[in-house]
């Protein structure tokens, strides 16, 4: 095509003769021969003079056809360059849907703002109409004057700016920035801050499309929501919200005029660090809007003679004992939407993740600031009141088997010097503190594994070491199941969605009993407060049914070990070696002194069907296993292959107000911005009476025995504030490795779980014999939550009636003894004899009047 072109404008200015056959013709033509014979030669035709003027234009005509193919070609190369770069612009200049990607916003109980969840940006999207006319008309007059009057592009800078890129900056000696709100637009929302001299190319042509698409109005509205201010806030509302505390409507001029200077340089104009900077451009931003005519003479000199005035950080106001963004709470809430998302709403994980960080949801959670505060203050531990135990622990070498394996065979990450695995993941978490040199010194470290996740696993590798603490968490709910907060270490808090022990199962210990047992029992109508049960072991070593600790690798049903008398034990015994002897104990006395053998008796007779269903089904007590926990050791004494949140044992606790059970949520319903629901987590919070009034009234009492004379957190009592009564249970598992406390108020129900994140006995360390730190914790965070509280009481039943009672038989008389709390029917029958060869008989009577007496001072035997 190029050729025939070229070749029709050169035919056209020199023509060329066409070519004529030769022959020779003779008809009526004179001979011009000679003598010689030879012809005449013919005369030559003169040549035509071309004149130099049509020469020149027609030179001119075909160096104009070569600079428009070449103009056609260059055309068609910068549509396809265009076409090319712009190839993914479809989402991300989409206006409409910039509005789904901003900030998550979380809500507290009473619906004010408690959190925010985001990746990138902070931003919260407001519709133009709740933009204030002076915000709109500050960033106009400061940005883009001539906004409503060009098609996308300022032209002559425009040009300017094009021409200044691809002449080294030689037009305007540096770099030109976008000169249209629409073109900075395009850089906020593509991030293209190439230096290529094709950038403002590419800005051009996006402009073009975005002005020729979107209302001036709808291109305001996605600028002024999504414009980069300090750190990772962008938009005006977003930046309302973190310098003024407000909302963007409520913004006064000089305000309006402050958020429009920071766009400018956020660093230089941060109104944290650089107020006088930042007071300058204000002026000038204010000068510049009474210069186009958008305010008064008056308003000018009003707004800039106001000083900036700014609320404390976000950064700097959080909650000292943490230097994350969120809190705990936030953390589990976060892991609860993600799950929930995908279980209720069949997301996926990717998706989930995506729509909490940037779909703008609006989460109506359960989080009471304050008790959440309360939490995290004491968790912090400023004055070590939970001791830290500090001390050094193996970390196996799982990919190194020490029986075949060198130090010289370790791979070390280059950048921390710190040992990975083979496939090059770090053996040390975030949160863990490595031992570069143990104290001993020694060359080659073996051990077994210490990893919960590998139970029996007892290979020998080789080890490194790190220095751990014991750590603690907690949980505070209502008796509506609404979470209200939690903790899920202790110190500083420095991860956001890292290590939560708040939502990590432990080990119950004690503190199963009550939720299992002595409940069902009472509710059945098997035992009553006063009953008689025998303190006597379970298993006798005879019954060859439990092995010795040192034993229990062995299969207890194999012939060899059936063959043997000296690998069995009694099982349960009580703590301490008390009691045991198979004399008669009564059920409210067994409880306040937590003894294993009487609990272990009254759940058999619930039997272990029933306990199972109960705590897992009805309590929704998730990591209770049918696999491994059916059997009276984990679901009466607590030894659980995973056990429970401190989330699951507080609800779980709840029942002992009132007898319903409604299950623990950290969020009601989630919306998206328009206020359509994503979630109604309400469809799946279950309330159930769990056990009648009756008995939750009684095991109520039962509980408050604890606190006092004889029980085992009688050390601490009663917290005083509010003058409100209060009832706990203390629970310890085996070999002292973990300790747990449940305690009730009329206001709230706490757990706490104290331990080191891998299981190991804690009373081999000073200060970690009994649980009382966590319990001292607890009596702390109720004096200062109920300190301004009005006074209640616990829930109860008329049904329940106050008797005296016989603390030697447990029988009723007519007075003196204990008050006991029962049902009409079921009251201890004329069946209750005295038994006289019950030694414990007279502490019981003592203890029993030290309770009613309220006296306190009995040390923890638990």
């Amino acid at each position: 095509m190029l050729y025939a072109l070229l070749y029709s404008v050169i035919k056209e200015a020199v023509p060329i003769e066409p070519k004529q056959p030769r022959h020779i013709s003779t008809d009526g033509v004179k001979s011009t021969a000679g003598a010689t014979g030879q012809p005449v030669p013919k005369k030559k035709k003169p040549k035509r003079k071309r004149h130099p003027v049509a020469a020149f234009f027609r030179f001119i005509g075909c160096l104009l056809c070569v600079c428009v193919m070449a103009a056609s070609v260059g055309g068609v190369l910068l549509s396809m360059y265009i076409v090319q770069v712009t190839a993914n612009d479809g989402d991300v200049l989409d206006l409409d849907n910039q509005k789904n990607k901003q900030t998550t916003i979380v809500y507290d109980k009473n619906s004010d703002e408690y959190a925010t969840l985001t990746k990138g940006e902070n931003r919260i999207w407001r519709e133009l109409s709740a933009m204030p006319e002076n915000l709109q008309h500050a960033v106009i007059a400061i940005e883009d004057k001539d906004f409503y009057n060009e098609p996308g592009i300022n032209i002559k800078r425009t040009i300017g700016a094009a021409l200044n890129e691809f002449t080294d900056h030689a037009l305007y000696g540096s770099q030109q920035g976008a000169s249209t709100l629409e073109q900075q637009l395009i850089k906020n929302l593509t991030g293209d801050n190439e230096t290529d001299k094709m950038r403002k190319v590419r800005e051009i042509f996006r402009a073009l499309g975005l002005s020729n698409k979107y209302s001036k109005e709808t291109v305001l509205e996605a600028y002024l929501n999504t414009i980069p201010l300090t750190g990772i806030v962008c938009g005006m509302e977003a930046g309302a919200n973190e310098y003024f505390g407000k909302h963007v409507e409520d913004l006064t001029l000089s305000e309006c005029a402050i958020l429009a200077s920071i766009t400018k340089n956020p660093t230089k104009y941060n109104p944290f660090t650089n107020p006088e900077q930042l007071m300058k451009r204000r002026n000038h931003v204010l000068y510049e809007m009474y210069n186009q005519g958008y305010i008064t003479e008056d308003e000018y000199n009003s707004a800039t003679a106001e000083t900036i005035k700014v609320v404390e950080s976000k950064g700097g106001a959080e909650n000292v004992t943490r230097t994350s963004n969120n809190s705990y709470f936030t953390d589990a809430l976060y892991y609860e939407l993600l799950n929930d998302l995908q279980e209720k709403a069949n997301y996926t994980a990717e998706e989930a993740s995506s729509l909490i960080f940037n779909g703008g949801l609006r989460v109506y959670s359960t989080v009471d600031p304050k008790v959440q505060s309360v939490i995290e203050e004491e968790l912090y531990n400023a004055d070590d009141a939970i001791p830290a135990l500090w001390h050094e622990a193996p970390v196996a070498l799982r990919d190194y088997p020490a029986d075949s394996s060198s130090w010289d065979d370790v791979q070390y990450d280059e950048a921390t010097g710190l040992p990975v695995t083979k496939d090059g993941y770090a053996v040390y978490g975030v949160e863990d503190i490595p031992v570069y040199e143990d104290d001993a010194e020694t060359e080659l470290k073996k051990g077994t594994s210490t990893d919960p996740n590998y139970p029996n696993d007892d290979t020998v590798y080789l080890c490194v070491y790190e220095k751990v603490r014991t750590e603690a968490s907690a949980a505070i709910l209502d008796y509506n199941g609404n979470i209200l907060g939690i903790g899920g270490g202790i110190g500083e808090k420095q991860y956001d969605l890292g290590t939560n022990r708040a939502t990590i199962p432990h080990q119950t210990g004690s503190t199963m009993k009550p939720i299992g047992a002595y409940c069902l029992a009472l509710d059945y109508g098997l035992i009553n407060y006063s009953s008689q049960i025998l303190d006597a072991p379970f298993y006798s070593a005879a019954d060859k049914e439990v092995l010795k600790e040192q034993y229990s690798y062995m299969d207890k049903y194999s012939a060899a070990a059936q063959s043997r008398s000296d690998i069995w034990r009694d099982w349960p015994t009580n703590y301490g070696g008390a009691g045991g002897q198979g004399n008669p104990m009564l059920v409210y006395d067994a409880l306040r002194q937590s003894y294993n053998t009487v609990a272990v008796w009254v759940g058999n007779m619930v039997g272990v069907d029933y306990l199972y269903n109960f705590v897992h089904d009805t309590l929704e007590c998730s990591y209770i296993s049918a696999e491994n926990d059916m059997d009276l050791a984990p679901l009466v004494l607590g030894g659980q292959s995973r056990g429970m949140t401190v989330v699951q044992l507080a609800g779980a606790y709840s029942i002992f107000n009132g007898g319903t059970f409604t299950s623990p949520h950290y969020y009601t319903e989630v919306e998206d911005y328009l206020g359509n629901t994503v979630l109604d987590n309400t469809k799946y919070i279950n309330t159930t009476q769990a056990i009648s009034p009756e008995t939750a009234q009684i095991m109520n009492r039962m509980l408050a025995n604890v606190l006092k004379t004889g029980g085992t957190a009688s050390s601490i009592g009663v917290p005083q504030a509010g003058g409100m009564d209060a009832v706990a249970k203390t629970g310890t598992t085996s070999n002292n490795k973990d300790y747990t406390f449940a305690a009730l108020t009329p206001y709230y129900v706490t757990a706490l779980w104290w331990g080191f994140d891998r299981p190991e006995d804690m009373s081999q360390y000073s200060g970690g014999k009994y649980g009382t730190p966590i319990q001292k914790a607890w009596k702390n965070m109720m004096e200062e939550l109920q300190a301004d509280l009005p006074y209640k009481e616990f829930a109860t039943s008329e049904n329940v009636v106050e008797r005296h009672f016989d603390t030697s038989t447990g029988a009723i008389i007519s007075g003196g003894g204990a008050i006991g709390y029962y049902t009409e029917d079921n009251m201890p029958d004329s069946s209750y004899a005295a038994s006289t060869d019950d030694p414990y008989a007279a502490l019981a009577q003592a203890a029993a009047e030290g309770a009613q007496d309220g006296d306190t001072t009995t040390e923890p035997t638990e």
